[in-house]
């Protein structure tokens, strides 16, 4: 099972963190600043796997980015570097050629792009297209909810200076509301139950 996922950049700037283990927030940034200098100082033909205290640390170089997994010693490091591998083919078809500025600009649809794929520190879908598809209806969601909250919002404003108007004209002819209504073509029944 997956401990961690953290992405840093090569100056070693902190990205994105998963964690599905809880640690403290001081051993979070123990481990963060361990694993950075530990990775950023190792040359590009080494090793991507670390005996790290009880773990196994995966980590893969992608552009000015690097993706880093802590693993349990019973589990696969060649997995888990397909699993990176399959978090970055993910987040380079939703953004088309992904890049740092994506990640940064856009941070909550590269966490949810890992939450689609990973659940609790396991592989929770394996095709690609799968998980995309739900990617992309999430998006229509989002869209279609901000158009609605649009709309509410022009309601209640419409609404409001309705009724601004309407105790205004009560206020200035004294009349009672069922005059006003009916003077403004709008049929008004009060229901009492």
């Amino acid at each position: 099972m997956m401990q961690f996922m953290i992405l840093f950049s090569r100056q070693g700037k902190l990205r994105l963190q998963k964690w599905y283990i809880s640690y403290s927030e001081k051993e979070k940034k123990k481990i963060l600043r361990d694993l950075t200098t530990i990775i950023l100082s190792r040359k590009p033909k080494m090793c991507s796997f670390i005996e790290w205290k009880d773990l196994k640390i995966v980590y893969r170089r992608y552009a000015s980015l690097y993706f880093c997994a802590a693993i349990e010693h019973q589990d696969n490091e060649l997995l888990t570097l397909e699993i990176i591998h399959r978090y970055v083919e993910l987040l380079d078809k939703y953004f088309g050629s992904v890049c740092e500025l994506d990640i940064i600009f856009h941070f909550e649809k590269a966490y949810y792009v890992l939450d689609e794929f990973m659940l609790g520190g396991e592989v929770q879908e394996t095709g690609k297209e799968s998980a995309l598809n739900d990617i992309d209806m999430q998006d229509l969601i989002q869209e279609v909810c901000l158009v609605c909250v649009c709309m509410l919002y022009y309601f209640a404003l419409f609404t409001t200076l309705f009724v601004n108007k309407y105790l205004f004209a009560c206020y200035l002819k004294e009349e009672t509301p069922q005059g006003f209504f009916e003077e403004q073509g709008i049929l008004f029944h009060i229901c009492y139950v």
